[in-house]
């Protein structure tokens, strides 16, 4: 019965990101993928990775990511540069990681029909595309994978409870900085939990937290910090933004249909709404967490909603966007185990009501996934969605201009890079291209006005004096 039912949500999930295999590479993927295939080429950089931040040539960041490094560098041994191959492997550990989420609750709660519905939102839950479609957020879905293994080992007994547990964790830490999380959450159910399965023995806890102080040492041997440069930051203006941060979490899981692949800090803006819903999301899942009626699926959600939400909250500032759908990946499981709870409940009460309602909200959620797949085929897809989502988004703008100059529209391209100056008159990149735009029009003048306005922002830039001088030269 458990296979027919692996199976089932498969070919579910097959359904829903079958048209994400056909994607390009975007945004972050030019970087850490295509601009690197020299580096991926040689395999003597493989120590280069281990003892190096996750991030393009030249840029130095707090991520450690190695393992996630190394697939990209297999895969473009095995492929080159082809994206099919990329994104069907982003699909596969998609479907890995609800495979082993299904047995995972199957093992520990004993009730097939509430792990076959989380499972089942979790599938094809919209926030989760980000994580598939776009391949540079590979190293979200490793991270859940070996969290899975690490758990399912652990609640195995045996050997597998004392020694893969933390190999699987391990690795799931070199994948992703989030999965440090995961000690916290066993050592909290271990004193909240009713059932005797989930309260891991203090030795097994010990173990757990001795890998991740390790962790942590190799993070400061590598990076030089254990966090990043600017720590933990709590000030009056960061806590606010803290609690917009929140909000726009919960709201996510609640209503994952006003999707934006790039949360700025203008659209996470602080109001007293905001603040109060943030607050009655913690309330409420703290409440969840202690209460001694609370039954444990929804103990277990949503203390790992609380540990999950911890390091993307922003009291350590994330270098690569203040919130991200992606972000959404690992949390999401305890999340729909709250509702799967809940819809498995109110089916065994009313059969069919709750079969309709569970078929209807997959239906919907598949639905919004399938759409969202398009989003990120390609640049254009991807900045435009921006844009529209966003239309203060100075950024995308920018972005989009190019791609608009790459097709050689270039009144499009002006358009989207004056679109982005009026939203934010410091960004030199948008700038410096509406400069060179405008050379390739032959409006000279209005090129060296621009590359001399690059200037004022950023006095040593130097491909805007380059420009400025060829201008001056008559090339």
């Amino acid at each position: 019965m458990k296979n027919k039912t692996v199976l089932a949500l498969l070919l579910i999930v097959m359904a829903v990101y079958a048209n994400s295999l056909f994607s390009g590479f975007v945004w972050d993927d030019k970087a850490l993928i295509i601009k690197k295939q020299a580096f991926f080429s040689d395999p003597a950089n493989v120590i280069q990775i281990l003892t190096s931040s996750d991030a393009p040539l030249g840029v130095k960041n707090p991520y450690y990511r190695p393992l996630n490094t190394l697939t990209y560098m297999f895969d473009h041994y095995l492929w080159g540069l082809h994206p099919f191959w990329y994104h069907l492997e982003n699909f596969l550990l998609h479907a890995l990681v609800v495979t082993l989420f299904y047995f995972l609750l199957v093992k520990v709660f004993k009730d097939g029909r509430l792990a076959f519905i989380a499972t089942l939102l979790f599938a094809v839950y919209p926030v989760n595309a980000e994580a598939v479609d776009l391949v540079s957020a590979r190293n979200t879905l490793l991270c859940a994978a070996f969290s899975l293994c690490s758990l399912l080992f652990l609640f195995n007994g045996g050997f597998k409870r004392t020694v893969l547990p933390l190999f699987a964790y391990f690795f799931a830490l070199l994948s992703k900085e989030p999965a440090v999380v995961l000690p916290f959450f066993l050592l909290s159910l271990r004193f909240t939990s009713k059932d005797n399965k989930l309260k891991i023995k203090n030795n097994i806890l010990i173990s757990f937290f001795g890998v991740t102080a390790l962790y942590f040492i190799l993070r400061y041997l590598v990076l030089g910090t254990f966090t990043s440069k600017s720590g933990v930051e709590l000030s009056p203006e960061r806590l606010k933004f803290i609690a917009s941060v929140y909000f726009e979490h919960f709201r996510l899981m609640i209503f994952p249909f006003r999707l934006n692949a790039n949360y700025t800090a203008k659209w996470l803006s602080f109001n007293w709404v905001k603040a109060s819903g943030a607050v009655l999301g913690i309330l409420f899942l703290l409440s969840f967490s202690f209460l001694k009626k609370t039954p444990e699926p929804v103990r277990a959600g949503s203390q790992w909603i609380l540990w999950g939400l911890l390091p993307v909250s922003n009291i350590i500032n994330i270098p690569s966007g203040p919130v991200a759908e992606r972000y959404q990946y690992t949390i999401l499981s305890g999340f729909v185990l709250i509702i799967g709870y809940f819809f498995s409940w109110l089916q065994k009460r009313r059969t069919l009501a709750g079969t309709v309602m569970v078929s209807a909200l997959a239906l919907l959620l598949c639905a919004k996934t399938f759409e969202r797949n398009f989003v990120w085929r390609n640049d254009m897809s991807l900045y435009s969605s921006m844009v529209r989502s966003d239309p203060q988004n100075a950024k995308a703008h920018c972005n989009l201009g190019a791609v608009y100059a790459g097709q050689g529209n270039l009144d499009q391209a002006i358009r989207e890079f004056k679109a982005a100056l009026v939203c934010r008159p410091s960004l030199t990149e948008a700038r410096l291209n509406l400069g060179v735009t405008y050379a390739r029009e032959g409006r000279l003048e209005a090129a060296a006005a621009e590359f001399q306005n690059v200037l004022k922002w950023d006095p040593g830039n130097a491909s805007a004096l380059e420009y400025l001088n060829k201008i001056r030269g008559g090339l």
